[in-house]
């Protein structure tokens, strides 16, 4: 092999590259459907941004809010009328509504505090989320060897619902919480609370 690839390095020179040049083109010219069908596919992509919109309940699409803007703590959105939880659309959740009106004001989620429950393989533990770390009351968990899924807590409005459908807000492993932010596009959606006075979020 090495005497092969001597000889043609040889014939090259010799030949001035004429051997080199032939190889360059036979494989541009293979490569070249491959380029282009990259090319099409970045460019499809780019301009064909698909949106996904999730049906919570029966068959009905829900109402979509439109973001305004966005500061460090939460988000600007159009007429949100009702107290509630925010969704992107994808189903994650996003934060919770602050202010109602015309004008509405969602606190992120993971810039508030609530209860959570951890799922693990063969244990679920409430505990309470507060400035990007989690307490569990529980004195018999050992924190550091539990590793879980992070829900909203079953006990909030929509909580078990998010978690059937699996809407984890991040991962808890050797006493490290690892959370999950999710992507808000342009538009959210609302489900509106349905606790009463003794069943609402603490804040």
């Amino acid at each position: 092999m090495f005497i092969i690839l001597l000889t043609i390095f040889f014939l090259d020179v010799f030949t001035n590259n004429s051997i080199s040049r032939t190889i360059h083109s036979v494989f541009s010219t293979a490569a070249s459907p491959l380029f282009n069908a990259k090319i099409f596919l970045e460019d499809y992509f780019e301009k064909n941004i698909t949106v996904q919109n999730i049906r919570i309940f029966a068959n009905e699409k829900p109402d979509e809010l439109l973001v305004l803007s966005e500061d460090l703590k939460g988000y600007y959105v159009r007429n949100v009328k009702k107290p509630g939880i925010i969704l992107n659309e994808k189903g994650q959740l996003v934060g919770f509504v602050e202010k109602t009106g015309s004008v509405g004001y969602v606190l992120k989620w993971w810039e508030s505090e609530f209860p959570v429950t951890l799922e693990a393989t063969n244990v679920t533990v409430t505990g309470y989320y507060k400035g990007y770390r989690i307490t569990i009351p529980d004195p018999n968990i050992s924190l550091e060897k539990l590793q879980a899924k992070v829900y909203m807590s079953e006990y909030l409005p929509y909580g078990k619902l998010l978690k059937n459908y699996d809407m984890h807000l991040g991962y808890y492993e050797n006493g490290i919480l690892k959370i999950n932010i999710p992507k808000v596009s342009k538009k959210v959606i609302l489900l509106e609370s349905y606790a009463n006075d003794n069943g609402k979020r603490q804040q």
